[in-house]
């Protein structure tokens, strides 16, 4: 009987135990220009796309959106959500001033405090990215950051750390897709025929 009423109390506690790690989350501040962190974003290219006039080496304006990719695993990245962005701030975030006000901070970007869902301790890694659109993948100027790794995040929301790790980098304009390409390719050898 003893046997039966500790195991049955191991089994509540490991579940308590359970349900507090697969709801345990982090904090960290969604920022590129802070104490710990000074990471801006420029024109990789020189092109007029999209309403955009880019000068290559030029910092980035608030016509740009910044936005965070997470991975507990270092492997398997996942978009933070807009429900993840926990105290201020709007989500996905604007950079700040106009394409090369460096007085008024174009290139960086000051967003929330956000929440990395499943977060109990250790590393993160993150990618941040920047495009003008409505979203990365319909961008017609976009780029992403390196990899990189935080070695631990706060649990508690009074206490948030910074992106520490993160470096600069650039946005461009994507080239056109192999699909793409090859398609253009094709009505052009059927304009071509049809012509003789």
């Amino acid at each position: 009987m003893k046997r039966k009423i500790i195991a049955s109390l191991l089994g509540v506690a490991g579940s308590l135990a359970m349900v507090a790690s697969s709801q345990a989350q982090g904090f960290v501040n969604f920022l590129s220009s802070g104490s710990d962190v000074d990471a801006p974003v420029k024109f990789g290219q020189t092109a007029s796309v999209g309403g955009v006039n880019g000068v290559s080496g030029v910092n980035v304006g608030s016509e740009f959106t910044a936005d965070l990719l997470y991975s507990l695993n270092g492997t398997t990245f996942t978009r933070l959500d807009q429900a993840s962005a926990a105290a201020g701030g709007a989500y996905p975030t604007a950079f700040l001033a106009t394409d090369g006000d460096l007085a008024n901070g174009a290139g960086y970007f000051v967003g929330p405090t956000v929440t990395i869902p499943g977060y109990s301790s250790g590393a993160v890694s993150f990618i941040v990215e920047a495009y003008h659109g409505s979203s990365y993948v319909a961008a017609d100027w976009k780029g992403q950051s390196a990899v990189f790794v935080v070695p631990s995040l706060a649990t508690g929301l009074a206490t948030p750390g910074d992106l520490v790790g993160m470096q600069g980098f650039v946005v461009t304009v994507p080239e056109p897709s192999i699909f793409a390409l090859a398609g253009l390719g094709a009505a052009g050898l059927m304009a071509f025929r049809r012509k003789k």
